[in-house]
Order: C-alpha cells, then structure tokens, then sequence
C-alpha cells in the first residue's frame, strides 16, 4: 500500500483525488493539509506527497520540495501550469515528477507508483523542458544572482562582491534581459536562483 498525502490551497482538491483515487487498491490518502508547514506539523507517516504548485502562503514551489524531500517523502509536483522555470527547480530540488492536473485517475496513480519506485514520472513535453539549459552567465551575473536571490540586499551583494550598487543592478538586468530573450521573462529575479550552481565562491559546504 502506498501512503499518500496531499498538499493543496483548494480545499475541494483532495476530496476530487480520493474519489479519482477510490478504485485504485495500492494507493490510499492519508492525510491532506494546504501548507508544507502545516503538513509537516502533523508529522503523517506518508510515502509520497502531491504537492501543489502554487500555495496561497507564498513558499517558493522549489523550497517546499526541498523540505519535504529531507523529511524523507517522495514528491510529486501537480499544477495547472506547465512553467519552464518551475518544472527545472521542482525537479532539480528533488522532485520525483510534475503531472498537470486533469481528471485521469491511470495516469495519477502511474505517475505516483513512479515516484514511489524512485523513478521520474515526466511526460516527453516536460522531460525536454528540464533538460533545457538555461541562459548561460557570465561569473559576476551568476555571483549577483545567487547572493541577491539567496536573501542579501543589493548593498550587501554589492559589499561582498567589492563593486558599486549599480553595477549588481547591471549584472541582474542583464540577466534577466537574457531570460527574455528566450521568451521567458521574469517577475521576481530571484526565483531563477534555482535555475543555476552556486558558484564556486559560494557554494554551500558538504
């Protein structure tokens, strides 16, 4: 039997799935919440988490992956959307697959059998999109990018790189002028921190 919980803003969402789900004898839902952190507050004995692409909290989707990977569930991402930048983070950060929601209750219950086995449920669609390079930067974009999208304020980015505060606003137009280009533009800079490796200046130590 695999244990599943559901993560999700809409409420109606995990009564939609445990009917979809009704039928299927290996899979059973154990528990649902709207937010990871209330999730993890209940502490459920689970195996894999849908996990809502979008919650109303505001939890970056690649953050929320992350946690619940380290709690030791595996995690399947299901949105509405199909975005470029969400489907690389979600699944770099440890994401076992990305399914758009529709109401085919097979390939749910494939795509959690999937995850639970340890393999990457992905259509061809999303596959070719995660295996897609992002825009390539040079050293000090990539710098001003991961130290101003991991929380520092433009003035200490700037600090730490030893240049002026306009130059880091340079280097994160610059940027973001390349994701444009690729028909993907950006609202919030930040969020394409995931998209790259720390440098190596920065990088976390194991």
């Amino acid at each position: 039997m695999i244990r599943v919980a559901v993560v999700d803003n809409d409420k109606l969402v995990p009564a939609g799935l445990r009917a979809l789900l009704a039928g299927v004898g290996d899979l059973r839902l154990v528990h649902t919440a709207t937010t990871v952190g209330e999730h993890l507050a209940a502490a459920p004995d689970v195996d894999v988490v849908l996990l809502d692409l979008r919650l109303e909290d505001g939890t970056e989707p690649a953050g929320n992956v992350a946690v619940l990977r380290r709690g030791g569930a595996r995690v399947l991402v299901f949105s509405v959307h199909g975005d470029r930048r969400h489907v690389r983070a979600t699944v770099r950060a440890g994401a076992g697959g990305y399914l758009i929601k529709d109401d085919d209750a097979d390939k749910l219950a494939d795509a959690i059998r999937s995850v639970h086995a340890g393999h990457l449920a992905l259509t061809a669609e999303l596959m070719s999109i995660i295996n897609d390079d992002p825009p390539e930067l040079s050293p000090q974009e990539a710098r001003a990018l991961y130290l101003y999208g991991t929380g520092s304020t433009l003035a200490a980015t700037a600090r730490r790189m030893g240049v002026t505060i306009p130059t880091v606003r340079s280097y994160l137009v610059r940027t973001r002028a390349k994701w444009a280009a690729i028909d993907e533009p950006v609202d919030d800079i930040r969020t394409l921190v995931h998209e790259y490796r720390p440098p190596p200046a920065d990088a976390p130590e194991q």
